[in-house]
């Protein structure tokens, strides 16, 4: 249960980490082109919470599986 309380703050932090870690390099490092490295940095952290998203639902998916087998063996 406290899971899916982890993906809801998780989805949102990695994409605003993202935002303002494409703000800094804008900001330090002079980069060109402000909308473009803010994309690259949220996408990235999109990209991050998917993997996080897959972790849960193996982790769920073996549980299930677990139970299940335990069940059967009975």
């Amino acid at each position: 249960m406290w899971q899916l309380f982890d993906i809801a703050y998780v989805i949102p932090s990695t994409v605003f980490l993202g935002y303002f870690l494409g703000e800094y390099v804008f900001e330090h490092y002079g980069v060109d082109y402000k909308v473009t490295s803010i994309m690259v940095f949220a996408t990235l952290g999109i990209i991050l919470t998917f993997f996080k998203i897959k972790k849960f639902v193996d982790r769920a998916n073996s549980k299930i599986k677990s139970k299940s087998e335990s069940n059967s063996e009975v």
